[in-house]
């Protein structure tokens, strides 16, 4: 089956290719900074709304998927890093601390015109590592690009991690047991 995945994660193309399937990227260019919402589950969902609407326009008898993914740490997102000195902020405030990784996920059947939206949380807690550990980790650019300053996949984030709760693709950006299921229900 091809899927139109509303996104430029490579993360989250990569996890659905290892599920067999065709993905072909079509990025929504939605404004994500101009949406506010109260509750994080909420922003998520709509997020991954606006995204799907975007993109099922374009794409005729196709299943479009959409997915926003948050880091919520202490009642606050915490978004891509725009520097190192914010990334390694970030990560020290992380650091002994649980926080929690938020996915919406919307997909569209556009030839049925049916629907489903989902949302996933997982829990992250990370170690405190030293400080030679976290510049070396910031050094290497890995936390670029990704929610929270951090891809967990990423060989040198290892040594952060003490324990994961819930979907670990998830954390990645898509949590595939649940979008199989989505999927299934919509063909």
């Amino acid at each position: 089956m091809r899927i139109i995945l509303a996104s430029k994660s490579p993360r989250r193309k990569e996890l659905l290719e290892k599920q067999g399937f065709e993905v072909v990227v079509d990025v929504s260019n939605v404004d994500e900074d101009s949406v506010l919402r109260d509750n994080v589950t909420e922003l998520v969902m709509t997020l991954a709304k606006l995204k799907a609407d975007v993109v099922a326009k374009r794409h005729k008898n196709s299943v479009v998927i959409a997915a926003d993914t948050l880091v919520y740490f202490k009642g606050k997102e915490i978004g891509q890093q725009k520097s190192d000195a914010a990334a390694k902020k970030t990560l020290k405030r992380l650091m002994g601390n649980t926080h929690e990784v938020y996915t919406g996920i919307y997909i569209v059947n556009t030839k049925t015109n049916h629907s489903l939206h989902d949302y996933d949380i997982s829990k992250v807690t990370l170690k405190n590592v030293s400080n030679n550990v976290l510049q070396d980790y910031i050094k290497s650019g890995q936390y670029k690009g990704k929610a929270g300053a951090y891809n967990i996949a990423d060989p040198e984030f290892e040594s952060f991690i003490e324990k994961v709760e819930g979907s670990y693709t998830n954390i990645l950006g898509l949590p595939v047991e649940k979008v199989l299921g989505m999927i299934d229900s919509l063909k």
